[in-house]
């Protein structure tokens, strides 16, 4: 694994480009299953999932070529294959694959996804979902096994607006011909963006980002092109780090309406946020104020992966704040490192208490999840003194050349490998 070393204290300047969101590029490369042409990925991130992701589509015969930022898949000659531990470990989204591979080759046997232990993460309402189109289903201690011999189109209502799960239902709807309606949907822009990509490859989808998602399939899909918008977690955890750190910097391609769901917590915070020209231009040049309270929740909510990156902005806030989180029980591991960082904060269940301090010291502490290292960055940069972040491969998960960025804004930043 490697590490990080952060000389904090610096406040950032310049312009950064925010690239492709992973969480709309992955569901896209499974959804490629389901046609048997060539599909274009443009904006495409070179992150770890991504890679992880293609190398399931390879263990699948699929062929991938990945350049400059365009990923091309052939499917043309894909098989089906069984889906290992070793090629899901790593990656959550794995889970998407099951409606795309069952919708493909009629069965899937898949083990359970890996990622970020951030939480239990059940799989039920993906299991619904694809159990409501004619799929048949047992789990065992290591894998999930579907299969059909046929599926069709159907009504489907979600428990919760899961957003793998609305995934996997509007991919298995869009390869049946007929008409699925989808109810309580996920309404995250990578849900409007997945859309997008089935209506180009034949698809009729009505409602996407709201909570009733109609979908006419074709049966058979085209191939198609996608460009991936901005990643618009990657543009909060720049937020953050100006937040926390003090600074001027330029979010190239990015507008607020991206932003939604956490751009009012960052202009409660004292954040100055404006459009010029392409670019969002975000300030901030005194201490940020902690708002009083902030809960997690579905989109529009504030999300759950900004939830450790603005923990780390209060951790040096004027005032108090109470985090109160909904969506994962297991999302609080940064705080032991916070504190251990000179952090005020107190835990209790599902919400934390948080006293801002004047300034955090440098110390070394240890990623334990993709969104926790970039909290951990978050409050190195804040910090005085060194901080040194071991076990820092998890934010290549997530984030293209994250360290090299905040370099050219002017942290003192460097990625060593362990």
């Amino acid at each position: 694994m490697g590490k990080i070393v952060i000389n904090g204290g610096k406040r950032l300047f310049g312009s950064v480009c925010i690239h492709g969101a992973k969480n709309a590029v992955l569901p896209v490369m499974a959804a490629s299953l389901m046609n048997e042409g060539v599909t274009v990925i443009r904006g495409c991130p070179d992150i770890a999932d991504v890679r992880a992701m293609c190398g399931i589509l390879n263990h699948l015969h699929c062929k991938t070529d990945f350049k400059k930022g365009c990923l091309v898949i052939d499917t043309s000659m894909a098989e089906y294959e069984e889906i290992k531990a070793e090629d899901t470990k790593q990656l959550r989204a794995s889970s998407v694959l099951m409606g795309p591979v069952l919708t493909r080759f009629g069965k899937v046997r898949l083990a359970y996804p890996g990622g970020c232990s951030i939480g239990s993460r059940p799989l039920d309402i993906h299991l619904h979902a694809l159990k409501c189109f004619g799929a048949s289903w047992s789990v065992s201690e290591d894998f999930i096994e579907m299969e059909t011999t046929g599926l069709h189109p159907s009504e489907i209502t979600l428990r919760f607006p899961s957003v793998g799960a609305t995934e996997n239902a509007l991919m298995a709807a869009a390869a049946q011909c007929g008409t699925t309606v989808l109810y309580n949907a996920a309404k995250e822009p990578e849900i409007e963006s997945l859309c997008a990509y089935l209506e180009k490859c034949g698809a009729v989808i009505t409602g996407a980002g709201t909570e009733c998602i109609r979908v006419r399939g074709k049966g058979v899909l085209q191939s198609a092109e996608f460009f991936a918008k901005p990643d618009r977690i990657v543009a909060g955890t720049y937020m953050a780090a100006v937040a926390a750190c003090g600074g001027s910097v330029y979010l190239q391609g990015v507008t607020p309406s991206l932003c939604r769901g956490f751009l009012d917590v960052f202009t409660g915070m004292g954040m100055d946020i404006r459009m010029e020209g392409e670019a969002m231009l975000v300030q901030m040049y005194h201490r940020p104020v902690n708002l009083h309270k902030i809960c997690t929740g579905a989109y529009p909510d504030f999300p759950t992966d900004m939830q450790s990156m603005v923990l780390s902005v209060a951790s040096v806030g004027e005032g108090t704040l109470i985090l109160k989180e909904q969506i994962f029980e297991n999302r609080f591991k940064t705080v032991p490192w916070l504190k251990k960082m000179g952090a005020d904060i107190t835990l209790s269940g599902d919400s934390v208490l948080v006293k801002g301090v004047e300034t955090l010291k440098g110390s070394e502490v240890y990623g334990e999840d993709l969104r926790g290292t970039a909290a951990l960055i978050t409050a190195g940069l804040a910090a005085q003194e060194t901080t040194v972040i071991h076990d820092a491969d998890y934010i290549l998960r997530g984030y293209m050349d994250l360290c090299e960025n905040l370099k050219g804004l002017g942290a003192e930043i460097e990625w060593e490998n362990s």
